[in-house]
Protein backbone atom coordinates (compact mmCIF):
# COMPACT_ATOMS: atom_id res chain seq x y z
CA UNK A 1 0.00 0.00 0.00
CA UNK A 2 1.60 3.25 -1.17
CA UNK A 3 0.37 6.15 0.97
CA UNK A 4 0.71 9.45 -0.87
CA UNK A 5 -0.95 11.62 1.82
CA UNK A 6 -0.92 10.61 5.46
CA UNK A 7 -3.53 10.92 8.21
CA UNK A 8 -3.55 14.46 9.64
CA UNK A 9 -6.74 15.05 11.64
CA UNK A 10 -7.68 18.53 12.91
CA UNK A 11 -7.57 19.33 16.61
CA UNK A 12 -11.26 20.19 16.51
CA UNK A 13 -13.98 18.51 14.45
CA UNK A 14 -14.95 21.72 12.64
CA UNK A 15 -11.41 22.58 11.52
CA UNK A 16 -9.77 21.56 8.26
CA UNK A 17 -7.60 18.46 8.17
CA UNK A 18 -6.97 15.18 6.43
CA UNK A 19 -9.23 12.67 8.14
CA UNK A 20 -7.90 9.61 6.35
CA UNK A 21 -5.14 8.49 4.01
CA UNK A 22 -4.74 8.69 0.25
CA UNK A 23 -3.39 5.53 -1.39
CA UNK A 24 -1.97 5.37 -4.92
CA UNK A 25 -4.33 3.49 -7.25
CA UNK A 26 -5.58 3.50 -10.83
CA UNK A 27 -9.18 3.51 -12.00
CA UNK A 28 -10.56 0.00 -12.35
CA UNK A 29 -8.23 -1.52 -9.76
CA UNK A 30 -9.98 -4.13 -7.57
CA UNK A 31 -11.10 -2.97 -4.12
CA UNK A 32 -10.60 -5.68 -1.48
CA UNK A 33 -12.03 -5.90 2.02
CA UNK A 34 -9.47 -5.41 4.80
CA UNK A 35 -11.68 -7.49 7.13
CA UNK A 36 -14.91 -9.48 7.10
CA UNK A 37 -18.07 -7.41 7.25
CA UNK A 38 -20.95 -6.02 5.22
CA UNK A 39 -21.70 -3.15 2.85
CA UNK A 40 -22.90 -0.13 4.87
CA UNK A 41 -23.31 2.44 2.08
CA UNK A 42 -22.90 2.69 -1.68
CA UNK A 43 -23.66 5.86 -3.57
CA UNK A 44 -22.42 9.41 -4.02
CA UNK A 45 -21.06 11.76 -1.34
CA UNK A 46 -20.50 15.36 -2.46
CA UNK A 47 -20.49 14.13 -6.05
CA UNK A 48 -17.86 11.43 -5.45
CA UNK A 49 -18.70 7.72 -5.79
CA UNK A 50 -18.33 6.20 -2.33
CA UNK A 51 -18.38 2.75 -0.76
CA UNK A 52 -18.35 2.21 2.99
CA UNK A 53 -18.30 -1.07 4.88
CA UNK A 54 -18.87 -2.06 8.49
CA UNK A 55 -16.42 -4.69 9.68
CA UNK A 56 -17.14 -7.43 12.17
CA UNK A 57 -14.68 -5.70 14.51
CA UNK A 58 -17.04 -2.71 14.73
CA UNK A 59 -15.32 -0.24 12.40
CA UNK A 60 -16.60 1.71 9.43
CA UNK A 61 -14.19 1.94 6.50
CA UNK A 62 -15.00 4.43 3.75
CA UNK A 63 -13.49 4.37 0.24
CA UNK A 64 -13.57 7.28 -2.25
CA UNK A 65 -13.69 7.19 -5.23
CA UNK A 66 -15.04 3.65 -5.41
CA UNK A 67 -17.97 1.68 -6.79
CA UNK A 68 -19.53 -1.68 -5.97
CA UNK A 69 -22.19 -3.99 -7.32
CA UNK A 70 -22.83 -5.40 -3.85
CA UNK A 71 -26.01 -4.38 -2.06
CA UNK A 72 -26.32 -2.68 1.29
CA UNK A 73 -26.08 -5.33 4.01
CA UNK A 74 -24.43 -7.88 1.71
CA UNK A 75 -21.67 -9.74 3.53
CA UNK A 76 -18.15 -10.58 2.42
CA UNK A 77 -15.02 -12.22 3.82
CA UNK A 78 -11.65 -10.60 4.48
CA UNK A 79 -9.71 -10.16 1.27
CA UNK A 80 -12.78 -10.54 -0.95
CA UNK A 81 -13.22 -8.19 -3.89
CA UNK A 82 -15.95 -5.74 -2.89
CA UNK A 83 -15.72 -3.22 -5.72
CA UNK A 84 -13.39 -1.22 -7.93
CA UNK A 85 -11.58 2.09 -7.78
CA UNK A 86 -13.62 4.70 -9.68
CA UNK A 87 -12.87 7.93 -11.51
CA UNK A 88 -13.13 11.18 -9.61
CA UNK A 89 -10.37 11.18 -6.99
CA UNK A 90 -9.29 14.50 -5.50
CA UNK A 91 -5.56 13.82 -5.89
CA UNK A 92 -3.24 15.23 -8.54
CA UNK A 93 -2.50 11.60 -9.37
CA UNK A 94 -5.05 8.79 -9.17
CA UNK A 95 -5.72 7.76 -5.59
CA UNK A 96 -8.17 6.13 -3.21
CA UNK A 97 -9.14 8.01 -0.05
CA UNK A 98 -9.71 5.75 2.97
CA UNK A 99 -11.32 6.85 6.22
CA UNK A 100 -11.92 4.75 9.33
CA UNK A 101 -14.00 5.33 12.49
CA UNK A 102 -15.78 3.27 15.16
CA UNK A 103 -19.28 2.21 14.15
CA UNK A 104 -20.69 3.02 17.60
CA UNK A 105 -20.41 6.20 19.65
CA UNK A 106 -19.19 9.65 18.66
CA UNK A 107 -17.71 9.69 15.17
CA UNK A 108 -13.96 10.10 15.57
CA UNK A 109 -11.60 9.26 12.73
CA UNK A 110 -8.67 6.96 13.39
CA UNK A 111 -5.53 6.41 11.33
CA UNK A 112 -6.34 3.88 8.57
CA UNK A 113 -2.64 3.05 8.18
CA UNK A 114 -2.65 1.35 11.57
CA UNK A 115 -6.00 -0.30 10.84
CA UNK A 116 -4.58 -1.84 7.67
CA UNK A 117 -1.40 -2.96 9.43
CA UNK A 118 0.68 -0.64 7.22
CA UNK A 119 4.23 -0.21 8.42
CA UNK A 120 7.30 1.42 7.02
CA UNK A 121 8.93 -0.63 4.29
CA UNK A 122 12.12 -0.25 2.29
CA UNK A 123 11.61 1.17 -1.19
CA UNK A 124 14.50 1.42 -3.62
CA UNK A 125 14.96 4.59 -5.67
CA UNK A 126 14.28 3.97 -9.37
CA UNK A 127 17.99 4.43 -10.07
CA UNK A 128 18.74 1.40 -7.89
CA UNK A 129 16.01 -0.83 -9.30
CA UNK A 130 17.47 -3.85 -11.15
CA UNK A 131 17.09 -3.77 -14.92
CA UNK A 132 15.42 -7.18 -14.79
CA UNK A 133 12.71 -8.27 -12.38
CA UNK A 134 13.72 -11.16 -10.05
CA UNK A 135 12.13 -14.33 -11.38
CA UNK A 136 11.39 -17.80 -10.09
CA UNK A 137 13.27 -20.96 -10.85
CA UNK A 138 16.56 -20.19 -9.10
CA UNK A 139 17.91 -21.76 -5.93
CA UNK A 140 16.70 -18.88 -3.79
CA UNK A 141 13.30 -18.39 -5.38
CA UNK A 142 10.22 -20.56 -5.23
CA UNK A 143 7.87 -19.17 -7.87
CA UNK A 144 7.89 -20.63 -11.36
CA UNK A 145 5.85 -22.29 -14.10
CA UNK A 146 3.82 -25.43 -13.37
CA UNK A 147 0.97 -27.47 -14.80
CA UNK A 148 1.34 -26.06 -18.31
CA UNK A 149 -0.32 -22.79 -17.20
CA UNK A 150 0.68 -19.29 -18.32
CA UNK A 151 1.62 -16.61 -15.83
CA UNK A 152 -1.48 -14.83 -14.53
CA UNK A 153 -3.83 -17.10 -16.48
CA UNK A 154 -4.22 -20.03 -14.09
CA UNK A 155 -7.84 -21.28 -13.86
CA UNK A 156 -9.49 -21.00 -10.46
CA UNK A 157 -10.16 -24.74 -10.51
CA UNK A 158 -6.39 -25.33 -10.35
CA UNK A 159 -6.02 -23.29 -7.14
CA UNK A 160 -7.36 -23.26 -3.58
CA UNK A 161 -8.53 -20.40 -1.36
CA UNK A 162 -6.55 -19.63 1.78
CA UNK A 163 -8.60 -20.56 4.84
CA UNK A 164 -6.64 -18.07 6.93
CA UNK A 165 -7.06 -15.26 4.36
CA UNK A 166 -10.31 -15.72 2.38
CA UNK A 167 -10.30 -14.02 -0.99
CA UNK A 168 -6.70 -14.99 -1.74
CA UNK A 169 -5.75 -18.05 -3.81
CA UNK A 170 -2.63 -20.20 -4.27
CA UNK A 171 -1.72 -23.52 -5.81
CA UNK A 172 -3.35 -26.07 -3.53
CA UNK A 173 -0.18 -27.51 -1.96
CA UNK A 174 1.09 -23.98 -1.31
CA UNK A 175 -2.29 -23.05 0.20
CA UNK A 176 -2.30 -26.04 2.56
CA UNK A 177 1.26 -25.33 3.70
CA UNK A 178 0.52 -21.64 4.16
CA UNK A 179 -2.55 -22.30 6.30
CA UNK A 180 -0.54 -24.65 8.53
CA UNK A 181 2.11 -21.95 8.88
CA UNK A 182 -0.51 -19.31 9.64
CA UNK A 183 -1.95 -21.53 12.36
CA UNK A 184 1.48 -21.82 13.97
CA UNK A 185 1.97 -18.06 13.61
CA UNK A 186 -1.39 -17.43 15.29
CA UNK A 187 -0.32 -19.55 18.26
CA UNK A 188 2.61 -17.16 18.71
CA UNK A 189 1.04 -13.78 17.87
CA UNK A 190 -2.69 -14.42 18.51
CA UNK A 191 -3.64 -13.49 14.95
CA UNK A 192 -3.34 -15.21 11.56
CA UNK A 193 -0.76 -14.01 9.07
CA UNK A 194 -1.93 -10.82 7.33
CA UNK A 195 -1.98 -11.42 3.56
CA UNK A 196 -2.06 -8.37 1.29
CA UNK A 197 -1.54 -10.23 -2.00
CA UNK A 198 -1.29 -13.80 -3.28
CA UNK A 199 -2.20 -14.99 -6.80
CA UNK A 200 -2.22 -12.03 -9.16
CA UNK A 201 -4.02 -12.55 -12.47
CA UNK A 202 -2.87 -10.96 -15.71
CA UNK A 203 -5.45 -8.15 -15.61
CA UNK A 204 -4.30 -7.13 -12.13
CA UNK A 205 -0.68 -7.19 -13.27
CA UNK A 206 -1.61 -4.76 -16.04
CA UNK A 207 -3.27 -2.42 -13.54
CA UNK A 208 -0.27 -2.48 -11.20
CA UNK A 209 2.12 -1.78 -14.07
CA UNK A 210 0.05 1.27 -14.98
CA UNK A 211 0.18 2.48 -11.39
CA UNK A 212 3.76 1.65 -10.39
CA UNK A 213 5.65 1.86 -13.67
CA UNK A 214 9.18 0.50 -13.36
CA UNK A 215 8.51 -0.60 -9.79
CA UNK A 216 6.10 -3.31 -11.01
CA UNK A 217 6.86 -6.44 -13.02
CA UNK A 218 6.03 -6.57 -16.72
CA UNK A 219 2.56 -8.17 -17.04
CA UNK A 220 2.90 -11.89 -17.56
CA UNK A 221 6.16 -12.12 -15.59
CA UNK A 222 5.09 -11.41 -11.98
CA UNK A 223 6.12 -14.03 -9.41
CA UNK A 224 2.57 -13.71 -8.08
CA UNK A 225 1.26 -14.88 -11.45
CA UNK A 226 2.29 -18.46 -10.61
CA UNK A 227 0.09 -18.65 -7.47
CA UNK A 228 3.21 -19.47 -5.44
CA UNK A 229 4.03 -16.08 -3.88
CA UNK A 230 2.49 -13.90 -1.18
CA UNK A 231 2.93 -10.38 0.14
CA UNK A 232 2.45 -10.14 3.89
CA UNK A 233 1.73 -7.41 6.44
CA UNK A 234 1.06 -7.21 10.16
CA UNK A 235 4.72 -6.68 11.04
CA UNK A 236 6.21 -9.26 8.69
CA UNK A 237 6.61 -6.42 6.23
CA UNK A 238 9.28 -4.77 8.42
CA UNK A 239 12.83 -6.09 8.61
CA UNK A 240 13.88 -6.82 12.19
CA UNK A 241 10.37 -7.06 13.67
CA UNK A 242 9.43 -10.02 15.86
CA UNK A 243 7.00 -11.17 13.19
CA UNK A 244 9.62 -11.02 10.43
CA UNK A 245 12.16 -12.86 12.59
CA UNK A 246 9.57 -15.57 13.27
CA UNK A 247 9.04 -16.03 9.55
CA UNK A 248 12.75 -16.26 8.83
CA UNK A 249 13.10 -18.94 11.51
CA UNK A 250 9.92 -20.93 10.84
CA UNK A 251 8.65 -20.41 7.29
CA UNK A 252 11.12 -22.90 5.71
CA UNK A 253 9.63 -25.64 7.89
CA UNK A 254 6.41 -25.17 5.89
CA UNK A 255 8.09 -24.86 2.48
CA UNK A 256 8.00 -21.06 2.36
CA UNK A 257 11.18 -19.07 1.67
CA UNK A 258 12.27 -15.46 1.63
CA UNK A 259 14.13 -15.20 -1.70
CA UNK A 260 17.68 -13.89 -1.58
CA UNK A 261 16.81 -10.95 -3.82
CA UNK A 262 14.07 -9.85 -1.37
CA UNK A 263 16.23 -9.94 1.76
CA UNK A 264 17.64 -6.82 3.38
CA UNK A 265 20.95 -7.22 1.55
CA UNK A 266 19.34 -8.41 -1.70
CA UNK A 267 18.98 -6.64 -5.03
CA UNK A 268 15.37 -5.59 -4.35
CA UNK A 269 14.65 -5.65 -0.58
CA UNK A 270 11.03 -6.65 0.07
CA UNK A 271 10.48 -7.93 3.62
CA UNK A 272 6.84 -8.67 2.77
CA UNK A 273 7.50 -11.02 -0.19
CA UNK A 274 7.62 -14.81 0.40
CA UNK A 275 7.50 -17.75 -2.01
CA UNK A 276 6.60 -21.43 -1.81
CA UNK A 277 9.23 -23.96 -2.77
CA UNK A 278 8.03 -27.55 -2.40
Amino acid sequence: MEIIEAFDPPEEAWLKGHRGIDVATVSGEPLRAPAAGAIRFRGSVAGTPTVSIETDSGHVVSFQAAETNLKKGERFSAGAKIGTVAEGSHCDRSCLHIGVWAAEGVKKYIDPAGFFGHEQSILLPLSQKPAEEPTGGGTTSGAGAWGGHSNGRIPAAAMCTLASAPGHMLRCDAQAAFDRMSHAYEARFSTPISVTDAYRDYATQVILKRRKGRMAATPGTSNHGWALAVDLGGGINSFGSAQHRWMRANAPKFGWVHPGWARQTGSLPEPWHWEFRA
